[in-house]
């Protein structure tokens, strides 16, 4: 999800390398370990989103490949964002042309998916054992009973926290709020509004964009025992009880505790967000959290989300592989993917990344381990519900929840009713696909 809404799109990093010529003369000349020299007699044509701080495991993973693989002739293409690869990939698919294989945000994966443009991976790879897999991860690829896409990182999302802002409050920042009340006045303890004016230091950072905003609410309705969609996918489930009971009380935290003001650090982001200029103390935090607040001087923590009456919740966001059926190389993307899912591949794309790798033993290994925020954001993975609002309507929900929740914030609509209308809205959708 993150930088897949309100971001512009900037040019690719390399050009797509154009096929090889036809014949065996053609192809690149590879040397084996022997020195003898081979002809790569498979194509690979892969496109991916491996850009920004993925940029240099990508780059580490396919040099890999290349060396282990050599009869594979890798060609590869960077795409900066989602929304760019998307619509290089619809053009393609619409032409039944295209990659081989792609690494993409998993809700377009699921679009590509229901079109039945993609291979079913359960019986593609039987090889990568999914039971080694984080089922958080996981379950964002799967669609129809399928398995469509295969998650080679992912985010998750933790409250991160300003330590110095939290100690100057009186409150430890080791140990973070276990329930809501706790979290409630956490947020009030760091709030700053000299004589009860204008607002210095807000208690939470609520959202900056739209996607933001969803996941707050998502991470509260799970909290309060809730979710997005029935367990069938087949309706929406956010407008019950425990939705009411979650949008009520991130609108307390507004309207009667006023630990922020509506709009409150809604716009672009980056280094200039109300947290990173030390304006908010606390925030919903994923792993590309971290080096914005790092180089802002932020004395930068991430503790678990508490759920309503204690215990923790998270929510993760998975980047993954998909192959493209009908692709003439499903073979040597199928190697790929079998590759990166390794244990040393799967360590060393989360080393240089900073991501969660989809891996369960690789998650727990020592050097991943090592990485003091890689680490904690592993943990709070651990949180996430086992189940995914895997459906291809997922990004016009979510535009549709985010409108819901900031109806309320800025009090133009009730819980109930602000939710009862993006239900409606969204059981619509949901009978359509």
């Amino acid at each position: 999800m993150k930088n897949d809404v309100m971001h512009a799109m900037r040019p690719t990093r390399r050009a797509f390398l154009s096929g090889a010529a036809a014949g065996l003369a053609g192809l690149p000349i590879l040397m084996s370990a022997s020195g003898r020299a081979l002809a790569a007699d498979q194509q690979l044509v892969f496109w991916s989103q491996l850009a920004g701080s993925k940029k240099a495991a990508g780059e580490a993973l396919e040099a890999a490949f290349k060396t282990a693989r050599p009869e594979v002739a890798l060609q590869s293409s960077l795409y900066a964002e989602p929304s760019q690869l998307n619509e290089k990939m619809l053009t393609a698919i619409n032409g039944n042309t295209g990659p081989d294989l792609i690494v993409q945000h998993w809700d377009y994966n699921l679009t590509y998916a229901s079109g039945k443009k993609l291979v079913e991976l359960g019986k593609a790879l039987p090889n990568v054992k999914t039971a080694d897999l984080d089922p958080s991860l996981l379950a964002y690829g799967r669609i129809d009973g399928g398995q469509y896409s295969m998650p080679l990182y992912g985010t998750s999302r933790g409250l991160g926290i300003n330590r110095k802002l939290i100690s100057e409050a009186g409150l430890n920042p080791d140990k973070g709020p276990q329930n809501w009340a706790e979290l409630r006045e956490w947020a009030k303890a760091v709030t700053k509004r000299p004589g009860g004016g204008m607002l210095q230091v807000s208690g939470i950072q609520l959202y900056q964009n739209d996607l933001e905003a969803f996941e707050l609410f998502t991470l509260l309705l799970q909290g309060a025992g809730g979710s997005l969609l029935t367990a069938d996918l087949s309706a929406p489930g956010f407008a019950g009880p425990e939705g009411v009971k979650a949008l009520t009380f991130l609108q307390d935290l507004v309207v009667t505790d006023k630990i922020t003001d509506a709009g409150f650090g809604v716009g672009p982001g980056g280094m200039a967000n109300p947290f990173n200029q030390q304006r908010a103390a606390m925030l919903v935090a994923g792993n590309y959290s971290t080096n914005n607040a790092l180089k802002a001087g932020v004395e930068f923590d991430v503790v678990p989300f508490p759920k309503e009456s204690g215990g923790f919740t998270s929510l993760v966001d998975p980047f993954c592989f998909a192959v493209r059926a009908g692709a003439p190389n499903q073979e040597a993307a199928l190697k790929l993917v079998e590759f990166a899912m390794s244990p040393e591949q799967q360590v060393a794309f989360a080393v240089a990344s900073k991501n969660v790798p989809a891996l369960k033993s690789a998650q727990q290994n020592k050097d991943v381990q090592a990485d003091p925020y890689l680490s904690k954001f592993i943990k709070t993975a651990s949180y996430a519900p086992p189940t995914a609002p895997a459906t291809p309507v997922f990004s016009r929900m979510m535009s549709l929840v985010a409108r819901g929740v900031q109806e309320v914030i800025f009090q133009k609509n009730t819980p109930d009713k602000a939710l009862k209308a993006a239900a409606d809205e969204v059981q619509t959708l949901l009978k359509k696909s």
